[in-house]
């Protein structure tokens, strides 16, 4: 995986509630956790009364990455955890991951980034063992 992308994104022919449960058994099979999560569709139905397809974002961590990163620099708790997507209906689910641009960890100290790149790259194998890679898509500039 290169690190130049901003998203890594795979899909599942999986219903969206069954692939969530799937990502959450890979990721803890993988020892990383999920910190917090935020169910988006009920929040924008909640607060805007907008109806959207199922979209719940998982904030995963490991937490001797996490005391690693932020011994080393206390700002490191602004990139860890990280997010992960996943939504989508009844017969496909999409699962994004933010990829670690090179510029990004080429600016954090050694301490931060070595912890932040074994986390995505835990992350993005765990996903991998279920769904496939669907392409990563390129920021501009």
């Amino acid at each position: 995986m290169t690190t130049e992308s901003s998203l890594v994104t795979f899909g599942v022919a999986e219903s969206h509630q069954a692939t969530l449960r799937m990502v959450r058994r890979v990721l803890s099979q993988q020892g990383l956790r999920v910190a917090a999560e935020l169910d988006v569709t009920t929040r924008i139905k909640q607060e805007l009364g907008a109806g959207l397809a199922p979209c719940v974002v998982l904030y995963v961590d490991e937490p001797a990455l996490l005391l690693e990163a932020v011994v080393f620099h206390k700002g490191a708790a602004l990139l860890v955890p990280l997010p992960v997507v996943v939504s989508g209906n009844t017969r496909h689910t999409g699962i994004f991951v933010r990829g670690i641009m090179a510029r990004m960890a080429g600016e954090l100290p050694a301490g931060v980034r070595e912890p932040l790149l074994n986390l995505h790259a835990r992350i993005v194998r765990a996903v991998e063992t279920i769904a496939e890679r669907e392409g990563a898509h390129l920021t501009a500039g």
